[in-house]
């Protein structure tokens, strides 16, 4: 008997974050899958960004492979099975909190991706 091979289905970009704070900080994350792979992207701009890092802006990406997209997806459902995976993105990794609750996630379940970022 052959089983099936999960996949998870494309979700059209989602904002994960939009905050402002002033011209001292604003912060916008967004989540998409795409063929599969989950890429969670964001930007931050404002004075703090330019204090920190020189520059008034910073870009990263988290990159997730087909594999680890499913892990991640799988183990979120298993947490809270009722809700689709926009909820699961919304609900777990949102709010300026997001992307560092994300990498916590990922270190407890051994979820890998790839990390990149442009200032």
């Amino acid at each position: 008997m052959e089983l099936k091979k999960s996949t998870v289905n494309d979700v059209e970009k989602i904002c994960l974050c939009e905050y402002r704070d002033g011209s001292r900080l604003s912060v916008n994350v967004w989540a998409a899958i795409s063929s599969g792979r989950l890429l969670i992207s964001g930007q931050d701009l404002g004075d703090f960004v330019k204090e920190r890092f020189a520059d008034s802006d910073y870009e990263y990406w988290y990159s997730f492979d087909v594999e680890n997209t499913k892990v991640l997806i799988t183990k979120l459902s298993e947490q809270n099975p009722t809700l689709d995976i926009k909820a699961l993105l919304t609900e777990n990794f949102s709010g300026l909190d997001g992307c560092r609750n994300l990498r916590d996630f990922c270190k407890e379940f051994d979820i890998r991706y790839d990390f990149s970022s442009h200032i």
